[in-house]
């Protein structure tokens, strides 16, 4: 018998690729700093740096969640030398025209519809840096998986950021179940491993970059890992 009952989803790096979403801005905003003589890879390059310093602020506890995305977009802007204002509208403008399938791993949406008929019930527990999560929100509606999910916390309607284990007990809290009964899935191994086994709740890891394409179930300590979304459905029948 499955003890979960209820699967939460990281998004960014589990659903969503992050990586393919910093180049659209990359190339959106080296089109505006083109007279520097700055290409896509340049600014991408200054865009992943500070995301590494967000993402150390955030797990330190320094910034809040809705905090965070002001102070990335304010540091970005300092780094390109253009106005917070102009991050902002170049951000909202990659999202809108993206080709939001571009952005999807291939796997998710039949692994979303698949849980769904299994009977379980889904939902979204999120980080922001950069942009709110109303950009990713739509984003999920677009590409027609939002209806699937029963609750979506993000660190900057909450305040609360990964990996805090009030975000998950939250979680748990709105999807009228124990704890013990979530599975979360997601890409990083302290905000999403840890803090949903610091909640009670088992834990999914993707590494989607593993050598070894096998998933791997440690059922004592209510974790798996795995190196496609696909391979939800095997591990956790172990969990």
């Amino acid at each position: 018998m499955i003890s979960v009952a209820v699967i939460s989803f990281d998004v960014w790096g589990t659903l969503l690729d992050t990586r393919r979403m910093f180049e659209l801005i990359a190339e959106k905003l080296a089109k505006i700093l083109f007279s520097r003589e700055v290409d896509a890879d340049s600014v991408e390059r200054i865009i992943l740096r500070v995301y590494e310093r967000c993402k150390a602020r955030r797990r330190l506890g320094e910034v809040d969640g809705f905090d965070i995305v002001v102070e990335s977009q304010n540091l970005l802007a300092q780094e390109l030398g253009i106005t917070q204002e102009e991050v902002i509208n170049i951000i909202e403008e990659a999202f809108s025209s993206a080709d939001p399938n571009q952005i999807m791993y291939p796997e998710v949406a039949s692994t979303i519809q698949l849980l769904n008929k299994l009977g379980f019930r889904m939902g979204v527990i999120g980080n922001t840096v950069f942009w709110s999560s109303r950009l990713t929100r739509e984003l999920l509606e677009r590409l027609g998986i939002a209806k699937y999910f029963d609750v979506m916390l993000f660190a900057d309607a909450t305040r609360i950021n990964k990996p805090d284990r009030r975000i998950f007990l939250m979680f748990a809290k709105h999807m009228d179940v124990e704890p013990s009964r979530v599975a979360h899935v997601g890409d990083s191994v302290i905000e999403d491993v840890g803090g949903a086994l610091s909640a009670g709740m088992k834990a999914i890891y993707i590494d989607r970059g593993r050598r070894d394409k096998g998933k791997v179930v440690l059922k004592e300590l209510g974790l798996a890992v795995i190196s496609e979304l696909s391979q939800v459905i095997d591990v956790l029948e172990e969990l």
